[in-house]
């Protein structure tokens, strides 16, 4: 009788396994002819690279040419990812923040060059006085840390959270270095334009009414409550001993920081306690550096407009070439003092520079997230693109990001 158990047991769980990898291997959505290859090469991140949930939508011309979505959304309670499913996006959100103060600039509220203090007079304490709104937003400011941490609830005292935000000192001369303000950068976007705006709203607020709902796509900084938690993708952090074992999948610049517990970057990744990805507390908070939600498709429709010229948005021309403009080159060195390796920013994006390429072209911008998400806008080829998984990878930059955007660009090429 053991025996008979025991091989039922096995052939159970055997088909367990068939089942959730027929699953997992399940890609749904739409392909352009011409554009097949990157169905492929976002069917072998399932394969091959243990992906477990992603998204992917890609506009060229203003035409969506592809649409992609598969695997599993929640690994625990094994909802399958489909069309409503949204994930959370890290900080690929800090680009969709950024379009908002563009449009700002666009409207005339808003001069890059100026000092923040010009509209934010409190701002101008501790050595903050000249800092300019392209330096803040460029991540040359030095204010990567605020002294002591918050938490989740406290995030959403705006009391508390501007006399952090006011109070914070340089840990450089601003402009001699970039390094990035992983946590404080979206809350800093965030406080200029509730003195900017004529409304006085939040960044999250701006987001919906100015950009969101006139383009009809779903993102949100700050989830509402109406959204029911079954469509948000439960995200798989890293394994911290196999991270180990993994270290030699990323810069050694930037893992000598990540383990260095007296590094801006340890420290930087500590500023907020009990901020957990999967919890609608954290969901429900407006933290425009970190919890934007929403679909893939929704991103690379919006950076689309964008790629096109933003018409739809009233956006001027020379906001856009604000946008297109070549990386805001810090006086010393290009090494990200918190990152530990050569990145490169301009106006609230990533931007292509010298020793980092993550774009196609040196006029594409956008953003990247922990992740391994990327949206970004190429206005040279007219794209719009968002690639989000649910998991987390252990490379940087993301194999899985890195190659969907080769294949894409060779059939662009040869539809050219």
């Amino acid at each position: 009788m053991r025996i008979i158990i025991d091989k039922v047991s096995f052939a159970l769980i055997c088909f367990c396994f068939v089942v959730n990898q027929y699953i997992m291997s399940q890609i749904n959505g739409y392909v352009k002819p011409g554009f097949e290859p990157v169905y492929e090469i976002f069917k072998q991140n399932f394969d091959y690279r243990k992906e477990s949930g992603a998204a992917l939508c890609v506009y060229h011309k203003g035409e969506k040419v592809i649409d992609l979505w598969g695997g599993i959304a929640n690994q625990k309670t094994k909802s399958v990812w489909d069309k409503q499913t949204m994930v959370l996006f890290f900080s690929a959100t800090k680009g969709a923040a950024s379009l908002c103060i563009a449009k700002l600039h666009s409207e005339g509220k808003i001069d890059y060059n100026k000092p923040v203090a010009q509209y934010w007079k409190d701002f101008a304490k501790n050595g903050k006085e000249n800092i300019t709104v392209r330096q803040l937003l460029s991540h040359q400011s030095g204010l990567c840390l605020w002294d002591g941490s918050l938490t989740v609830s406290e995030l959403a005292d705006r009391n508390k959270l501007v006399d952090k935000l006011e109070n914070a000192r340089p840990f450089w001369t601003p402009g001699e270095y970039c390094g990035y303000s992983a946590a404080l950068a979206g809350h800093y976007m965030s406080e200029l334009i509730r003195r900017i705006d004529n409304k006085h709203r939040s960044l999250g607020q701006y987001f919906q009414e100015e950009i969101a709902k006139p383009l009809g796509i779903e993102f949100y900084i700050g989830l509402p409550d109406s959204i029911d938690d079954n469509r948000i993708a439960h995200i798989e952090m890293n394994n911290p001993v196999k991270r180990l074992f993994m270290l030699n999948k990323s810069p050694k610049g930037l893992i000598k920081k990540m383990i260095n517990p007296n590094s801006l970057c340890f420290k930087s990744m500590t500023l907020v306690k009990g901020y957990n990805v999967n919890q609608r507390e954290t969901w429900r908070i407006e933290e425009p550096s970190g919890n934007g939600i929403g679909s893939a498709e929704s991103l690379a429709k919006l950076y689309s407009v964008f790629s096109l010229g933003a018409k739809e948005l009233n956006i001027q021309a020379s906001t856009i070439s604000e946008c297109v403009g070549v990386a805001l080159n810090p006086a010393l060195s290009d090494v990200d003092k918190v990152m530990g390796i050569p990145l490169y920013y301009r106006n609230g994006f990533m931007k292509n520079g010298e020793f980092s390429k993550p774009f196609p072209n040196d006029e594409s911008y956008g953003f990247g997230g922990a992740s391994g998400s990327m949206a970004y806008a190429d206005p040279v080829n007219q794209i719009g693109y968002c690639y989000v998984p649910n998991r987390m990878g252990y490379d940087f930059p993301d194999s899985r990001e890195v190659d969907i955007q080769k294949v894409l660009y060779e059939c662009i090429a040869k539809l050219n």
